[in-house]
Formats: C-alpha cells, structure tokens, sequence
C-alpha cells in the first residue's frame, strides 16, 4: 500500500496556458470505423480501478456501460446513460461491471476563467460541491443525444491541433451550463435547496478546500473574507446546516478517514499531516465524532469495503 493515496495529475504541456484533456474509458469497447475522432481520442493513461484523487476536475460522459464509483466512501452506481462529477482531492475509484463507451473530460479550475474572465468557477456548479452530495446527473435518451452531439464536435475540433485552446474553453462553458440546468430540474434540487448558496459560502467553501490542512479556525478564514468570524459561522449555519467550525472539522475528518482506509499512515503521522501538533487531541476528537479510535476505524472500514 502506498505511503500516501496516489494524485492523478494532467499530462504537463509545453504551452503555459491551461489545458483540458478529453480521453476514452480504459475498457472501452471497439468503436464503428466511421467514429474516426473517437478512435483517434487516447486512452487514459492513468489507473481508475485503484483509490485515487486528482488535482483537477472531472466530468465523465458514460454513454454506454454499468458498475460502481465510490466517492469519498459513498457508492454511486454507474447506469448509462449519466454524468459524474469529480472535484481536486475527493479520492475515489471506477468499476465497470460491463465494457464502456464515453469520454472523460480533466480540466484545472482556472481553465474556462484564463479564456473568459467573467466565467464562474466550477465550485459554483452544484455537481461540483462535496457538501451536495450530487455527483452524478442521469440523463434521458434526448438528454444523452444533446451531449454526443456536443462532444463529438468537441473532440474533432480538439484533435484539430490548429483550433485554439479558446474554441475548447466555449465548449466546456456550454456543458456546464446545460448540466446546471439539468441539475436545477432534478427533483433533488429545489429553489429551497440550501446549496443555492450566496457568494459569502460559496467563497467560504473555496478556501476550506484549498487550505482546511493547514488553516483550522474560523477566524482566519473570517479575516481573508473580511466578514466577523460569528457573521460568517451563522451565515454557514444558515444555508450549509452546520457552522462554519463543524464545516472545517468536517473536512478534517474526511482527510483523516480517506488517510486512514487508503495509505498505512499511523495516526500520529495523519495528526501532524493535518497541522494537528496533538496526537492526542486528534485522536480524542476523532472517536468524539466516529464513536471509534482512528485504529479501529481503519480496521472497521478496510474489512468491510475497498482493498
């Protein structure tokens, strides 16, 4: 087991300027002739069937194909035709039970931003929100028809190496609209939906997810969004349910678990790695919160899922 959960990274370029990646499944089955573009797209060249993470975001297009996606220990099942969603750091990993078609789309955060300034970032999206819990979008047959065409004009003009890195940017900005669309129609989103949240939250859930390792108190995130601490936890509390405390310890948490379950760190290790100087402390408040010790959850967890 590896001493630390392995990060997918994009495949360095020799441009400076951001880049977006399109590739097939690994178990893609044989394409028709006629598919030329789709042929001449790579396979990914990284392993998908190990728990893994990325330091960028995903969106797969499964046309064709079913099995299981464990996210950060939640099961989704894998039922084409879909779209799932995958945020920097979240560790997760694909099985397919039967072969596959699609595509799979890998992009940094800044890459619709660099080309056009007044795009959102993909943390607005809810798909794309760890707190929403809604990674995946199934779609209608109309619905799945309305992302091949989209792709399959994508992908000729991305293995066109004269068309501009712009040309993709407007693309994707197209998907991720349509998919919040989508989403909003899901009869789990609603106008309610407490993940319609405000910029002060959603910029708060930003930073959490850049700098929970490092930066633990709500004060520091408080005086960088120039807000009072009890302001912003009430505001967190109101449209999150929890305060902006529990959020960060949230995100603490699930590092430890992911640590824990995935690469053989002693708990001690997880402590400092997390910018936790107490051991001790850690582990106190890590049973508070799992009714176990970090030892026995890793126990409990390996024997019964993924190794």
């Amino acid at each position: 087991m590896s001493q630390t959960i392995p990060t997918h990274k994009l495949p360095s370029e020799t441009s400076h300027l951001p880049i977006l990646k399109i590739f097939r499944f690994k178990n893609s089955f044989p394409v028709a002739p006629e598919a030329k573009a789709s042929v001449s797209l790579p396979i990914t060249p990284l392993p998908t069937d190990a728990p893994h993470r990325h330091n960028y975001y995903e969106i797969l297009f499964i046309e064709e194909g079913q099995g299981m996606h464990e996210i950060d220990f939640r099961s989704h099942p894998v039922q084409a035709p879909a779209l799932h969603f995958l945020t920097p750091g979240q560790v997760h990993l694909l099985n397919f039970t039967t072969p596959c078609q699609g595509f799979i789309l890998a992009f940094p955060e800044t890459f619709c931003s660099f080309f056009s300034p007044n795009s959102p970032l993909p943390s607005h999206y809810p798909f794309f929100n760890p707190a929403a819990h809604q990674p995946v979008i199934a779609l209608t047959n109309e619905g799945q028809r309305y992302f091949h065409n989209i792709m399959d004009n994508m992908v000729t003009d991305y293995l066109d190496r004269t068309a501009e890195s712009t040309l993709a940017s407007r693309y994707l900005e197209i998907i991720l609209e349509k998919c919040h669309v989508l989403s909003a129609q899901s009869p789990r989103e609603s106008a309610q939906s407490p993940f319609a949240v405000p910029d002060l939250v959603g910029r708060f859930q930003e930073m959490v997810e850049k700098n929970f390792r490092q930066l633990h108190e709500v004060q520091q995130y408080a005086t960088e969004l120039h807000v009072s601490p009890d302001y912003l936890s009430k505001t967190v509390k109101k449209h999150l349910g929890v305060s902006a405390g529990e959020y960060i310890m949230e995100k603490l948490l699930l590092e430890a678990k992911r640590l824990l379950v995935f690469t053989p760190m002693s708990s001690k290790e997880i402590s400092y790695h997390l910018h936790l100087e107490d051991p001790s402390y850690f582990g106190r408040i890590f049973k508070r919160k799992t009714g176990l010790t970090p030892n026995e959850y890793r126990a409990s967890v390996r024997k019964s899922t993924i190794q």
